[in-house]
């Protein structure tokens, strides 16, 4: 920064420190480079047509040492007119990050990219970073056509997959599957159309003793056509589950959950319309967990939409959630209980009278946790997990 200063004024500075001054700066300054560097760079997102990737170029070409400091690794691919034109520039510049954890390839909402539109030599760096010891996440979205052995080959080698609103094409010679994935964690967010064949190649055809054991936190959809594919993928894994979170929408089917013997964390996240109370469908599944989900650790309800009139918040004849209407009885069926987090719109500005309305609408629904430290109450603020 302190180039862009006028030359005058730099000299003026310089002349009224004193040298000790002045050389304690200068030392703290070269301290400080590499560590900011670090952070700085810690996420890289290029974007096309943008302009972001000649910048990026240039970036490297200047200080090829920053790529060593980039963890985070985010391409946005806005339609393939875009990506024709750039195929080579990325298929060069991906393996120049040698230390990269997280990547996410992107495509832009009605500008989905096909899988073909990237060339052989940038499809070959996507699957060799994968090979690489330090990747471990990897999240697509908007992209269509991925091959179905690009996908084996991702659950095979990373920890966490991440799947948007993609489509698979099946593939014209047998996929070698693995002896075992090495996912443990798995989101899949998309079309109903296309989630009965993503789920089909996650589950292998005849049962393979061991092959599932390392998934250990599902982010799935609950709701309209895609609850019965989300419940075979739970199903599957119900035995090694520890997380698991579950976009319900608005909560219009009845969630028959298997029993899940060693979970720890269950996130509810749902759309609170303008009906009064919780949706009618949460009741019986929060009083089966006892026997779904005895090894409970923290529950978490997240609820979106707008934020509701004062006629919502109105008398709810379904009344308390039972399972939490007497401390004792909680405690008893649910002894390794030790949080229940109940949120309201994240990313939405909440002012103090809708946020005392949430929080007294929320106690009158646990009454056994009250003074208990378990519950937790907010609301508004950043989109992130609670």
């Amino acid at each position: 920064m302190l180039s862009d200063l006028p030359q005058e004024l730099l000299e003026l500075i310089f002349t009224a420190l004193d040298q000790e001054s002045l050389r304690a700066c200068t030392l703290v300054s070269s301290s400080l480079v590499a560590p900011s560097q670090r952070s700085i760079f810690r996420s890289l997102a290029i974007r096309i047509p943008d302009g972001d990737l000649p910048k990026a170029q240039a970036l490297l070409s200047s200080a090829p040492h920053v790529t060593g400091y980039v963890r985070e690794l985010k391409i946005e691919l806005e339609g393939r007119e875009a990506l024709s034109s750039r195929n080579g520039v990325l298929a060069s510049i991906l393996p120049s990050f040698p230390h990269i954890e997280c990547l996410g390839i992107k495509g832009r909402l009605g500008l989905s990219v096909e899988w073909n539109d990237m060339t052989l030599p940038l499809q070959s760096a996507i699957e060799d970073s994968m090979t690489s010891t330090n990747l471990r996440s990897l999240d697509l979205e908007e992209v269509l056509d991925i091959p179905s052995s690009f996908i084996v080959l991702a659950l095979s080698s990373l920890r966490r997959l991440g799947l948007h609103s993609i489509t698979v094409k099946p593939s014209e010679s047998h996929v070698p599957y693995p002896p075992a994935l090495r996912t443990e964690e798995i989101t899949l967010r998309t079309h109903y159309i296309n989630v009965k064949s993503i789920v089909d190649l996650i589950l292998p055809d005849i049962p393979r003793p061991g092959y599932l054991d390392k998934i250990r936190c599902l982010v799935l959809g609950m709701h309209h056509e895609i609850h019965p594919e989300s419940l075979r993928l739970i199903a599957a894994t119900a035995s090694t589950l520890r997380h698991l979170e579950l976009q319900c929408g608005e909560f219009q089917i009845l969630l028959d959950l298997p029993r899940l013997p060693v979970l720890r964390v269950l996130e509810l996240k749902i759309f609170l319309g303008y009906s009064p109370g919780l949706p009618p469908h949460l009741y019986p599944v929060v009083t089966a967990f006892p026997t779904t989900i005895p090894t409970l650790e923290v529950l978490r309800l997240t609820f979106y939409g707008a934020v509701p009139d004062e006629e919502v918040w109105g008398p709810d004849r379904a009344g308390p959630l039972s399972l939490f209407d007497d401390a004792c009885a909680y405690r008893a069926k649910l002894p390794f209980l030790r949080r229940v987090h109940c949120r309201g719109w994240p990313g939405r500005p909440v002012d103090h009278e809708d946020y005392a309305a949430f929080h007294a609408f929320i106690l009158e629904r646990f009454p056994g946790l009250w003074g208990t430290g378990v519950l937790e109450i907010s609301a508004g603020g950043d989109e992130g997990p609670p």
